[in-house]
């Protein structure tokens, strides 16, 4: 799969953020969204670039940490944890809106990290 990411890039909490916009290129559909995350990073080292920070403890469904605000919707199109997400639920060419979990007892600590 081929998909674009846009997204929310924020150096520190009293940084100001924006989507940042990425291509990335042969994602499998059997891959999880933060194997996807991986994938795009590992991408982002090899050209020097910093990676997308995002949470990520037990990615079992089980510690909720990789929670995360994707296309408009918490957790993403299922009834899952981020992690338990695979993106054959997703189409080749789609555009994804990847944001951190807002709220006031949330503040964005870095890119998609909440504390």
């Amino acid at each position: 799969m081929n998909l674009t990411l846009r997204i929310w890039r924020q150096a520190g909490p009293d940084a100001p953020g924006s989507m940042t916009t990425y291509q990335v290129s042969g994602i499998s559909p059997d891959m999880s969204f933060l194997e996807m995350l991986d994938t795009l990073n590992e991408e982002l080292i090899t050209r020097g670039d910093l990676p997308v920070a995002f949470d990520h403890d037990c990615r079992e469904g089980i510690c909720g940490a990789c929670g995360m605000v994707i296309n408009g919707q918490a957790h993403g199109p299922e009834r899952t944890t981020t992690c338990q997400l695979h993106m054959r639920h997703f189409k080749d060419g789609d555009t994804i809106d990847v944001e951190p979990w807002r709220a006031a007892a949330f503040p964005v600590v870095k890119d998609l990290v909440v504390d």
